[in-house]
């Protein structure tokens, strides 16, 4: 699959060290660390319990890293990234917000998850992305 498309692509539900090898292996551009909200595999873990250990098999391979599922606040996106996601994806609160308030919902929906993720890097001494660390939150 990844050879019929010039487009990048991405394998989502992968739950696993070995799932992620097999996507690197396979030449896919991101993996997207996802149980699929627990709806699927209602006895699988967290994503966050298991993306350290994704994150570190994957260091240096330049794969990217995304993680979805129960991310619901800028707190929430901090440790994400501090356990190894090089970014998040964010979908029902989005619903909700269009549903709720149009383009002015999403617009303050975002504007919470900014100053959130703010104040969790003011908080642990983060000035950047780059700069938020695994030791700046407990598993």
């Amino acid at each position: 699959m990844v050879a019929s498309t010039d487009k990048p692509f991405i394998v989502k539900g992968v739950m696993t060290v070995k799932g992620a090898e097999k996507a690197r292996q396979a030449g896919a551009a991101a993996i997207v660390v996802s149980n699929h909200g627990g709806r699927v595999l209602d006895q699988c873990p967290a994503t966050a319990e298991v993306l350290p250990e994704i994150a570190d098999a994957l260091a240096g391979s330049g794969m990217k890293i995304l993680v979805d599922g129960g991310i619901r606040t800028g707190t929430d996106v901090f440790k994400a990234l501090a356990l190894g996601a090089d970014g998040v994806l964010i979908c029902r609160p989005f619903v909700t917000a269009v549903y709720g308030g149009g383009a002015e919902g999403v617009r303050c929906y975002i504007a919470k998850l900014a100053g959130e993720l703010e104040d969790a890097m003011q908080m642990c001494g983060a000035t950047s992305l780059a700069e938020i660390t695994r030791d700046m939150v407990r598993r």
